[in-house]
């Protein structure tokens, strides 16, 4: 069976640049998330090979969501100018390595990454993230969410069975879920008084937030009660901000248009001598090394 691998650009981006401080290039420039992104591109070249993938970016203002909530992640500072200064390069990486870049004017990545899990046709997907709204798509038997893990254990895959173990409900009820809850990464504001552990609760109970709605007049605490009657406009903003939109790519072509490229370990390493990435060109050219032997070169 085919793989899909989409990687989630920015969250795995920004993970690395704070991860790793203080790291220049040899002409003195930033380089700390380039050089995170390129162990990145290397060791999933090794560990998870894929027959079809995407590194998957955000591109301006979500239309839809600002559309609804003006101050949907407007909390969020601008991006700093010395991760802003690596972006382009960490692309030309991404392609030397095989992997095609998707983005689309006014989308998140998460609704691409949706839109892109939807077209796998038989094919297994495994997304690179750290957004908790993609854990969603775990409804799905085909999708898993590859996170970080040890030194042992470089990647764990998280299924419905670990999602249901993080968020307490099954990924059908994440929506709800965060439409209760609220998220303050995305700015959104959550319903007054609903916890996790009362989310939790009521979808248990009630199944979903429609389910939920019809049957107020049951709930023992007036209070809640109260609170969920006059909250229901609200409420209903949330579960749309939190919705997933299966947007594709302007110009979509089919799932081969995603076919992964070999790594081009020439430009790779010329890239290393650019960025003067010693220890990345050294593993390159082992990781390059039984390819050579295989055919006689």
């Amino acid at each position: 069976m085919s793989r899909f691998f989409l990687i989630d650009a920015y969250s795995q981006i920004y993970r690395v640049f704070y991860a790793i401080r203080q790291l220049t290039n040899v002409r003195g420039e930033p380089a700390n998330a380039l050089y995170g992104m390129a162990r990145l591109f290397l060791q999933l070249d090794e560990l998870q090979p894929s027959d079809y993938g995407a590194i998957v970016y955000d591109l301006g203002k979500c239309v839809r969501r600002t559309g609804l909530l003006p101050e949907y992640k407007a909390q969020r500072p601008p991006m700093p100018e010395e991760l802003r200064s690596q972006t382009a390069t960490i692309r030309e990486w991404a392609q030397a390595f095989g992997w095609n870049i998707v983005d689309r004017e006014g989308f998140e990545a998460d609704d691409l990454i949706a839109g892109l899990a939807a077209q796998r046709g038989d094919s297994t997907v495994t997304i690179l993230t750290g957004d908790k709204d993609l854990f969603q798509l775990l409804a799905s038997p085909s999708v898993r969410i590859l996170l970080r893990g040890t030194d042992k254990t470089p990647w764990i895959e998280a299924d419905a069975a670990a999602a249901r173990e993080k968020f307490g409900v099954p990924p059908e009820q994440i929506r709800d879920y965060l439409a209760l809850l609220g998220d303050t990464a995305d700015n959104i504001p959550g319903i007054p008084g609903c916890g996790p552990k009362t989310a939790v609760k009521l979808l248990e109970e009630y199944g979903s937030i429609d389910n939920l709605l019809a049957h107020l007049d049951e709930l023992k605490s007036a209070k809640l009660r109260e609170t969920l009657q006059t909250e229901q406009n609200h409420l209903r903003m949330n579960q749309s901000l939190v919705q997933l939109d299966e947007a594709l790519p302007e110009n979509w072509s089919g799932r081969e248009s995603l076919r992964r490229r070999a790594p081009d370990w020439e430009k790779i390493l010329r890239l290393c001598d650019d960025q003067g990435f010693k220890s990345i060109a050294e593993a390159v050219r082992k990781r390059r090394q039984p390819i050579q032997q295989t055919f006689g070169f």
